[in-house]
């Protein structure tokens, strides 16, 4: 046993020795988008499969090695790198980096490229890049008959490179640049089919949507440098050594590394908190600047509520939700990579990243806890309405996200980021499972034209009820204990006061809970048991290869075995055990948990559940699965001819309707938008600037010249006379003037 721990303790690459590889995890990913991109209509089909899974499968090793390398501890010494911003025996533990050099400057500002790999990116790395190597698989079976096969792998490489590089960047600046990139990305891979005006128009709807996001995690960013700098100008040397740092280090960080660099971010929250005794604290007021006047405190509020905004983009939070649905206009792998493996993962990323940030608003905290259980719950009502079996999954992730929002938003931190993992698997394998569906049926989406699928594609079956039962949240599947990790912690952390937050998101969560189990028994129920539906496409139908059902079997499979990391199997410091997850974050999350003790903005509880709390989440769950069993195998087939109530009509109505939120939009958002621009066009531009301006002022001097023009004849008797003319009145005016 000591053996096997030696092994898995002792990276094959010696963590300085590989450091400087980082980069190649996303060359390699871009390498395969650019070759295929640019010669893969002549490589042809199979040699572009080679290329893209290769790329994939290459980053998976790489990204392998990286996560190996921050656990090493050969020698019985713990991997760590320096930390620019701390003293000099400050160390960044189970962490590997590398800086690449200055990527821009402009004054004292400065951005570096450098990466970090930690247990946070890393375990990301590994989602990213294993999952999408599956889906690249699938891909290759599912795309085969696609004459823009050559296009659709370059995207999806494209993607893959960008989400590694937001996951890997070591700053705010860098990790902009994968946030925009897997935008970009999405745009191409939902608006994939271009010629079909609706699925291009979901392209530019989440193209749009996203773009409202970024501007506000711009102006975040802008902000935070300008308290960077506003907090490097107050700050006293108590600040400092609070921090574990002083002004000398502090400062040299600032000009090797720049301000957005996220271990200089924390060592400015660590400072902040009262009670540190220095010049700045969150109610110290900014001195100079743009911000002079503001708190600190406010300010940090106000940054993290324009990341939150941000972050509702990118991960399909309200009130900027409304293209994540609409993805489902893309190939059905990209709803698996984008819903599962990317970016829609994110914004719970970014907040965990920047946690020790975050703890010091509980406003914030509480904001993004409530957003995250409306749209959870929002979403949960829409799904029920849905007969479109990806507008079914594609709800389910905005409610899933919601929930890890709620668990952030909180303070669960771990819970949140562990739940991200378990969902990336059976979420992946349910749209796969889907996209499967789909291929033996010809393409039917309709869930109450399927029906008795368990029979005729046996594989696709067995892991879709894995991953169904996995998300409704069973026991034993992963699912569960994420899910159940986050409303404990939900339950039992409280925010400086606002304690009644963490009531109602509990509230909340459980009836999402009980939504979810609900939704997705339906749709397990209505498309694989029962009878084959008389207005199915085609009369059987067809398991798919092993192309497609290979991934399935594995994701199934992850969906099962990662909830090993919930379980409490880690010693606790200070008495007790630990979930396995919570102690393999602990050293990326210990800087958030100092910055909430000393600010005491939020009170974290460190307890497990208890079997009364697993009994609750598993009876939820249940009822919500038994009330769909009972509805749809008993009560719905013996209403068959009868009328329908017209309040249960209206009601169905609404819900698949969604609400009508897109409807509203259009109403209070888009028409005024497009009213404006109609002013601003017609009036503005093509009167007042083209005709007036522009034409306006070619007239004039058209007309003048008309005008002058006939004083040019070409007659010289009459230029003669002209001068005569005027030589006898400038004589004529001469003379009157001596006269006078």
């Amino acid at each position: 046993m000591d053996g096997i721990v030696e092994f898995f303790r002792t990276a094959p690459i010696p963590p300085e020795v590989f450091a400087p590889s980082l980069g190649l995890i996303i060359l390699l990913p871009l390498l395969g988008a650019f070759v295929c991109g640019v010669f893969g209509k002549w490589l042809g089909r199979a040699n572009v499969h080679l290329v893209a899974c290769s790329a994939i499968a290459g980053a998976f090793v790489l990204s392998l090695m990286a996560f190996w390398a921050t656990s090493d501890a050969a020698g019985g010494r713990v991997v760590s790198m320096p930390n620019a911003f701390g003293l000099e025996r400050d160390v960044v533990r189970y962490a590997i980096s590398y800086d690449y050099g200055t990527w821009f400057a402009a004054g004292d500002f400065r951005v570096n490229f450098g990466l970090l790999v930690d247990h946070l990116s890393g375990i990301l790395l590994l989602v990213i890049t294993g999952i999408g190597f599956l889906i690249h698989l699938y891909s290759t079976s599912y795309m085969e008959h696609d004459d823009g096969y050559w296009r659709f792998f370059a995207y999806l490489n494209l993607f893959v490179a960008a989400m590694l590089t937001l996951v890997m960047a070591d700053n705010l600046v860098l990790l902009f640049v994968g946030w925009e990139g897997v935008g970009m990305a999405s745009y191409l891979l939902i608006g994939f089919w271009y010629t079909d005006s609706a699925k291009a128009w979901a392209g530019r709807k989440a193209f749009v949507t996203n773009r409202i996001g970024d501007f506000a995690f711009l102006i975040a960013t802008f902000l935070l440098i300008l308290t960077v700098n506003a907090f490097s100008q107050q700050a006293d040397p108590r600040d400092y050594n609070s921090a574990g740092s002083s002004r000398a280090r502090y400062t040299q960080g600032l000009l090797e590394k720049g301000p957005v660099t996220f271990k200089g971010l924390e060592k400015m929250a660590l400072a902040l908190p009262e009670g540190t005794g220095g010049a700045v604290s969150l109610a110290t007021p900014i001195e100079a600047g743009p911000l002079a006047g503001y708190t600190f405190g406010g300010v940090m509020t106000a940054t993290m509520l324009l990341f939150l905004l941000g972050a509702a983009g990118k991960s399909a939070q309200l009130p900027l939700y409304v293209w994540l649905p609409d993805a489902m206009a893309g190939p059905t792998p990209v709803s698996a990579l984008i819903h599962a493996a990317t970016m829609v993962t994110a914004g719970v990323y970014l907040f965990c990243r920047m946690s020790s940030l975050l703890v010091l608003s509980p406003t914030a905290m509480a904001t993004i806890a409530v957003v995250g259980a409306l749209t959870s719950l929002l979403a949960a009502l829409i799904a029920f309405a849905q007969d479109d079996i990806k507008k079914v999954l594609a709800y389910s992730t905005v409610s899933q996200l919601g929930i890890m929002f709620m668990g952030v938003g909180m303070g669960v931190f771990w819970a949140a980021a562990l739940h991200l993992l378990t969902h990336a698997c059976f979420k992946a394998c349910l749209f796969l499972g889907a996209g499967s569906v789909m291929h033996g049926n010809g393409d039917e989406t309709d869930i109450k034209k399927l029906g008795g699928l368990y029979k005729e594609m046996k594989w696709t079956h067995a892991t879709f009820l894995v991953s169904t039962l996995a998300i409704t949240g069973i026991i034993p599947l992963s699912g569960f204990f994420s899910k159940d990790a986050i409303f404990h912690g939900v339950h039992h952390n409280h925010l400086h006061d606002l304690h009644w937050v963490s009531g109602f998101v509990y509230a909340m969560g459980l009836l999402i809970t009980a939504c979810t189990a609900f939704y997705m028994s339906r749709v397990y129920l209505l498309t694989f048991t029962g009878k084959r539906s008389p207005e199915a496409k085609v009369a059987h139908a067809h398991e798919s290869s092993w192309f497609m059902t290979l991934p399935l079997v594995v994701l199934a499979f992850l969906s099962v075995v990662t909830l090993v990391y919930a379980l409490p199997l880690m010693p606790r410091s200070g008495g007790g055990m630990q979930p396995v997850f919570e102690n393999f974050l602990s050293p990326v999350l210990r800087p958030a948990e100092a910055v909430a003790r000393a600010a005491q903005t939020v009170a974290l509880d460190h307890s497990t559940p208890a079997f009364v709390d697993y009994l609750i989440a598993w009876l939820v769950a249940l009822s919500g699965g038994a009330t769909a069993a009972f509805l749809y195998l008993k009560f719905f087939p013996a209403q068959v001819g009868k009328p329908v109530p017209a309040f249960a009509r209206a009601v169905r109505r609404t819900a698949h309707n969604k609400f009508y939120v897109d409807e509203l939009y259009e109403f209070i958002l888009i028409r005024p938008v497009k009213f404006v621009a109609f002013i601003l066009f017609r009036v503005v531009d093509a009167l007042v600037i083209d005709t007036v301006l522009v034409r306006g002022t070619a007239y004039v001097t058209e007309k003048v010249g008309l005008g002058l023009r006939r004083l040019q004849t070409g007659d010289a008797q009459a230029y003669a006379a002209i001068m005569a003319l005027a030589i006898l009145g400038g004589a004529v005016y001469a003379l009157l003037q001596v006269l006078s």
